[in-house]
């Protein structure tokens, strides 16, 4: 929540979907956003395929007109690992400086 911006942010289990843990303003849709979003990491992992020649998946981005959902994985195994999903309003950053931040911010979330 130290981002500017931020609405929500959560940990979710990639394999599961569950939502491990959670803060700030969490509306009717975002346990269904976070499933969506670790169904989305699992895809993309299992796109890039075995070793990974492109690199480990980091980000998924979904931006839409007022709202910026990032997620940063966190965890390299297939089918295994989090997402920290910070949701941000889009009115009000920078999405890269956003994108930047939540980064800087993933060693405190796995401390």
């Amino acid at each position: 929540m130290a981002v500017d911006g931020v609405r929500s942010a959560a940990l979710v289990d990639i394999a599961t979907g569950m939502v491990v843990r959670s803060a700030g303003e969490e509306g009717t849709e975002f346990m269904a956003v976070a499933t969506g979003l670790a169904d989305e990491a699992r895809m993309a992992r299992a796109a890039l395929g075995p070793g990974r020649p492109g690199g480990d998946l980091e980000e998924i981005s979904v931006i839409t007109a007022g709202r910026v959902h990032l997620s940063k994985v966190l965890g390299t195994r297939l089918g295994e690992g989090m997402l920290l999903f910070v949701d941000v309003d889009r009115t009000r950053v920078n999405i890269a400086l956003a994108s930047l931040q939540v980064g800087q911010l993933v060693p405190a979330v796995l401390a």
